[in-house]
């Protein structure tokens, strides 16, 4: 008995897997929209979408009014006349397979709909921490975490160069001699729902300090201050003028 309950589970998590191959991929942006749309052209007379094989949206003519069921419930639309399925605002939990029965019948279009995040705005980590100009290597990591962003690619500039070829490590090490010419690294992170890259990164071996996501921010700080520390003197030159 106990080996007949594995080979069902068994079973059922190959149908899902399968499932989930054989559908259209849709990457969504956590708060954004999917719109769905079944190619289907005859007269519907009843409509029966399902997520991960639950109850989504449920119409049936002279049987069954539109509902809606949760965690669907204020996000969604359905359009009972062509099948078109709008998610609107969505978060992880609409996540899934989205599946449709029309006219009692399961259609053949199904859909991996994955919500994720846009990917943060990234900051270039030095390791090791003791990289100075006097290493002769150290690694460059564009980003920190991003698990609830993937899938994400990286991509490296130089300088005003061309950006490199997309990878998936974030991880990419110089080396002093080979770089000799490099004053500035720049590193993107990209999704399929977002792309942002940070402020160029002036390379330690330069003895330059290396800048963060906040180093414009810094440095205008910096120019404030100092425009501030010269407002006395020129406030009481003013009024030795007006004298």
């Amino acid at each position: 008995m106990e080996k007949q309950s594995g080979f069902w589970f068994l079973t059922v998590g190959l149908l899902a897997v399968l499932n989930s191959a054989l559908a259209e991929v849709r990457y969504v942006a956590v708060g954004g929209n999917v719109d769905l749309r079944p190619p289907f052209t005859g007269v519907i007379t009843n409509i029966l979408w399902k997520h991960n094989g639950n109850l989504l949206a449920e119409w049936a003519k002279g049987e069954a009014d539109l509902t809606y069921f949760i965690p669907f419930q204020g996000h969604t639309t359905l359009d009972i006349t062509s099948g078109r399925l709008e998610v609107r605002n969505m978060n992880i939990t609409h996540t899934g397979l989205y599946t449709v029965d029309i006219n009692n019948k399961v259609q053949d279009q199904r859909y991996d709909v994955k919500v994720i995040e846009e990917v943060p705005k990234p900051s270039i980590i030095i390791k090791p921490l003791t990289c100075s100009s006097a290493s002769t290597n150290c690694t460059l990591t564009c980003g920190e975490e991003t698990k609830k962003a993937e899938p994400v690619t990286y991509s490296w500039k130089r300088d005003n160069e061309e950006w490199l070829q997309s990878m998936k490590e974030k991880d990419m090490l110089i080396i002093k001699t080979e770089i000799a010419y490099v004053k500035t690294f720049t590193c993107r992170m990209k999704n399929p729902v977002s792309e942002k890259e940070n402020w160029p990164c002036l390379v330690i071996f330069h003895e330059y300090e290396l800048c963060s996501n906040d180093a414009g921010l810094k440095r205008s700080r910096k120019y404030a201050r100092m425009t501030l520390s010269f407002l006395p003197a020129a406030v009481a030159m003013l009024k030795q003028r007006a004298a």
